[in-house]
């Protein structure tokens, strides 16, 4: 009966063992919970941004222009090769901290596209007019083109 007893707390002490392999460091926990919260707070980033649909369409013809009045999104309307528009978005700090302002533009409207910035500081109760111009080109084919522009506004760490 005392080796059935003995083998017993032998395989207890090999589950122990393997147990104690399979924790990890203080060190690597804390960098795991150092990543999670990265991930997380990347992910509230994300979540949060401001989304605008942009477009644009290419017409036939000389010097025309038709604008779509709309808040809903970058409406450039109709335009003609060789002209272009401009659409305004503002952004205000209501808050007491600077804020990091990054303006990412992606689809066939980003090839032409531009923002006057994209990427700089929002101080407190300040205002600013993003301002997002168009330019067709006199090589542009007659189409469509659309795109997002997300904007990012993250408090300023440093």
């Amino acid at each position: 009966m005392e080796e059935k007893i003995q083998s017993s707390q032998v395989k207890e002490e090999g589950v122990k063992e393997v147990i104690h392999k399979k924790k990890i460091s203080k060190g690597k926990f804390i960098a795991l919970i150092i990543v999670l919260l990265v991930i997380w707070l990347g992910a509230i980033q994300i979540m949060a941004a401001e989304r605008y649909n942009a477009v644009v369409n290419v017409i036939e013809g000389e010097n025309k222009m038709v604008i779509n009045p709309t808040n809903e999104l970058l409406d450039f309307g109709d335009l003609s090769r060789d002209t272009g528009s401009s659409r305004f978005v503002t952004l205000k700090n209501p808050g007491k901290k600077d804020k990091r302002i990054v303006v990412i533009k992606y689809g066939s409207i980003s090839e032409i596209m531009k923002i006057d910035r994209s990427n700089f500081v929002l101080k407190p109760g300040e205002e600013v007019k993003l301002e997002f111009h168009v330019q067709v080109p006199v090589s542009a084919p007659y189409k469509k083109y659309s795109g997002k522009i997300v904007i990012f506004k993250y408090p300023k760490l440093f």
